[in-house]
């Protein structure tokens, strides 16, 4: 209260409450609006029905084109904005052409994944059943090879046709951890109504790729899936390290086919005058004679015997290793030497 010096007349000194810029969300947790995103921390400590009530609101509100009371993670929004592009309708079902069981078996037969499939398991396969969630694995064009995990949620998951020899690319199912992990090469997590599809809201997600360390080539997807009630943020770090388990155990087996070539290469090369060098198939050397030795050689992906050019070696003639499927190269201009396919080219 004070006065004012011309009229005498008493003023009331004006009460400012602060309004603080926040919002309270359906779940009740209360956070600033501006620049805020999920987070899947805070998601976890929520309770699961309100978790699920805000990732209903934040998607009902951004698909409408509206703006949700907190944005939605960066990996999903983008994923939604590819799915609005290809006009996929969030609505449909995840039903898709399950592989027949030859073409199955053959796929299982032939991916490099079979080979770690015992570190895969051993890694989470057993953790998947008692968290009442499954193991899957799928090829690198999204098609599942293997599943194991609890048995009851096995059953439920044929009802959204997660099961061995369907599709799980985005363009099929909608943004989901396999088929967004596909599509961006990294490890992913999608929980409830982050999935595009609302056949899979009761859902949670998380999966990894699986590359051949030889070349970087992706194999396929590694991932966990269960009801939303099972959804922990550390699933991610989890499925993401047992699949670097099996590509460090891919890797070894990889340094011990080097050594047994070189075995092989070195007393051969001891032989050959001028330069040469010996590579396995995907480029990694093995032996090299009269050259600056390097890691890797890089090879055209139609690489056969005969007289080629490499950037790295110039002009070469190939041949291939009967017993261990190499190569390699001796700087002679114009002369080709050959071998009986010994796995060693001569430029």
């Amino acid at each position: 209260m004070g006065t004012d010096a011309r009229t005498a007349t008493p003023v009331r000194a004006p009460v400012v409450c602060p309004v603080q810029n926040r919002y309270s969300t359906p779940g009740g947790w209360e956070g600033p609006m501006k620049n805020t995103r999920l987070d899947m921390g805070r998601l976890a400590a929520m309770d699961t029905a309100r978790a699920a009530r805000l990732l209903h609101r934040v998607r009902e509100e951004t698909l409408a084109g509206r703006t949700p009371p907190i944005a939605p993670r960066p990996v999903i929004d983008a994923s939604w904005q590819r799915m609005a592009r290809l006009g996929l309708d969030p609505d449909r079902g995840t039903s898709s052409v399950l592989l027949r069981r030859d073409e199955l078996e053959e796929r299982r037969r032939t991916t490099l994944l079979a080979e770690v499939m015992q570190t895969l398991t051993r890694g989470l396969a057993g953790i998947a059943d008692a968290s009442l969630q499954i193991m899957v694995v799928t090829d690198e064009h999204g098609r599942v090879l293997w599943r194991q995990g609890n048995a009851g949620v096995m059953r439920r998951a044929n009802g959204i046709c997660l099961e061995e020899g369907a599709a799980w690319t985005e363009r099929t199912t909608g943004t989901n951890a396999v088929g967004t992990a596909l599509a961006l090469g990294r490890a992913v997590q999608v929980h409830s109504a982050e999935h595009y599809l609302h056949t899979l809201h009761n859902w949670t997600c998380a999966a990894a790729p699986v590359r051949d360390p030889r070349d970087r080539r992706l194999l396929g997807i590694l991932d966990v899936s269960g009801p939303a009630s099972t959804f922990h943020p550390a699933m991610l770090a989890l499925v993401d390290s047992v699949a670097q388990l099996a590509e460090a155990e891919m890797r070894e087996r990889h340094r011990r086919s080097v050594e047994r070539l070189r075995a092989v290469a070195a007393p051969i090369l001891c032989r050959v005058g001028g330069r040469a060098v010996v590579v396995d198939p995907y480029g990694w050397t093995a032996a090299v004679t009269g050259l600056a030795p390097v890691d890797r050689v890089p090879l055209p992906k139609s690489f056969r015997a005969g007289r080629v050019r490499l950037p790295s070696l110039g002009a070469c003639a190939v041949e291939r290793c009967r017993a261990a499927g190499c190569c390699g190269s001796r700087r002679r201009p114009g002369r080709r030497t050959r071998r009986r396919r010994s796995g060693w080219c001569s430029t």
